[in-house]
């Protein structure tokens, strides 16, 4: 008797390392520094593209102010050597070409910061995990074809 249970005593252990099963490996995770620079760049293109239309919004007003001082004046609107011989209507054209210079440079950044922002989101959405292998009852695991069976008769 005693020699059976020392003979069983391998088998006992193979068994027990036969289940031992392997933890499932832990998945890929995006750094903390992708999932806060895709938000602040999100952020840097909304607030660019505000700042833009703000510019921009003010080059408008610029113009209009100048358009309606030329109305008012025609002669002071006189364009000698490409400059008004009225300083306010060239300080007026300075500030409104200088605020569409501004406007395009926040569109430019907007513009960037948010193809920055759909890259590092792309990026997140990376998952190296496989789905877990949970095999449907009536097909076997090579199998391409489901059996499907109505009525069993057993004898």
């Amino acid at each position: 008797m005693l020699a059976a249970l020392v003979g069983l005593a391998p088998l006992g252990s193979v068994a027990q390392a036969q289940e031992t099963v392997l933890p499932a490996p832990t998945p890929k995770r995006s750094t903390p520094v992708v999932k806060m620079a895709k938000w602040g760049l999100l952020g840097a293109a909304v607030g660019l593209g505000v700042f833009a239309l703000a510019r921009s919004t003010a080059a408008e007003d610029a113009y209009d102010e100048l358009r309606a001082l030329c109305l008012a004046g025609p002669s002071r609107c006189d364009h000698e050597a490409g400059t008004y011989p009225d300083p306010d209507a060239e300080r007026l054209y300075d500030r409104a070409r200088n605020e569409d210079r501004s406007a395009q440079l926040g569109i430019y950044g907007g513009q960037a910061a948010l193809l920055g922002s759909v890259a590092l989101f792309i990026m997140d959405l990376r998952n190296d995990r496989e789905p877990t292998n949970i095999p449907y009852p009536g097909r076997s695991p090579g199998s391409r074809s489901t059996r499907f069976t109505l009525v069993r008769v057993e004898f």
